[in-house]
């Protein structure tokens, strides 16, 4: 009977060693995906760690792969140096964005639920993987903080050239105005008093939750005491009277109540005879003298 030579029986090995392996991380990985949706009852906090372990379980799944194909020792050594010379040399944005990836999980730029703004991309955080970064895209030609519909990918290698904003990172909440300009013959008292009471209507059942956040906030970093409660600011400008109301709002619901509160506002200064939102109006005193030649008309 003819033997099989060692070759063919360590390469076969080793494909059943690769397999073995293969099945093993995509177990492991699932089995760590479901322990997770069980225990982890954040659902943001939950598909960020469910993230970092599927990165680092394929990550390391590769590794063996090549340890059992490379083996140990110097073979492995050069291989790895001759491949990551060819990677660095041919993939420099591959590098990149596993650098910046490295970036963003340890310095915690952002986790996956968050609102943010990258580069030129503003959204929220679908996914992060070991190169690119998933937003569900809000704004664009959607004039507000609501989504477009697109979902957009960004290499993670962007953290390092383009600054990147958090709306939602320790802190929940935003500082929101609205503008409206009063002509100087109204009752500007008046009319602050009404944008000052429906504003502590929309934002009262924030400001405690706020204010707690904001305190757990400025121990982290050196932060200015800042209110919380809505605050009236009033310019006397060229043409009008100009109110400036500045209020908390969930950095999620900006452009609804701003939306309500303009309803609101609008509804009460038409029942206000005393109270009238100016406008831009130019006045013509006069016209300079025409000058040139006028061709009559003919008959």
């Amino acid at each position: 009977m003819p033997q099989i030579p060692m070759t063919y029986l360590s390469i076969g090995l080793k494909i059943v060693s690769s397999v073995v392996v293969l099945l093993l991380t995509l177990a492991t990985n699932r089995a760590a995906g479901n322990l997770l949706q069980a225990r982890v009852k954040d659902q943001y906090y939950m598909h960020t760690l469910r993230m970092l372990i599927r990165n680092a379980v394929f990550v390391s799944g590769g590794i063996i792969i090549l340890l059992i194909w490379l083996g140990f020792g110097s073979n492995f050594t050069v291989a790895m140096g001759i491949l990551g010379a060819g990677i660095a040399f041919a993939s420099q944005e591959v590098i990149g964005s596993l650098a910046g990836y490295v970036n963003i999980v340890t310095g915690n730029l952002f986790r996956i639920g968050d609102r943010v703004k990258i580069g030129n991309v503003m959204g929220d955080v679908l996914d992060i993987s070991v190169l690119r970064t998933t937003v569900m895209e809000i704004g664009e030609w959607v004039q507000a903080d609501q989504y477009t519909g697109r979902i957009v990918t960004v290499a993670n290698r962007v953290v390092f050239s383009d600054p990147v904003f958090n709306y939602t990172q320790h802190w929940d909440y935003l500082w929101d105005e609205i503008t409206i300009p009063v002509t100087y013959n109204s009752n500007w008292q008046r009319a602050g008093q009404l944008m000052l009471e429906h504003a502590r209507e929309y934002t009262s059942h924030l400001q405690e939750q706020a204010q707690a956040a904001l305190r757990d906030l400025m121990k982290l970093y050196p932060l200015h005491e800042t209110a919380v409660e809505p605050t009236l600011y009033i310019i006397m400008t060229d043409n009008w009277i100009e109110m400036t109301l500045r209020y908390i709002v969930e950095a999620r619901e900006r452009r609804q109540v701003k939306a309500r509160l303009h309803q609101e506002l609008l509804r009460h200064f038409e029942a206000e005879p005393e109270i009238t939102i100016a406008s831009m109006t130019v006045e013509i005193v006069g016209f300079p003298p025409l000058k040139g030649d006028f061709l009559e008309p003919r008959a």
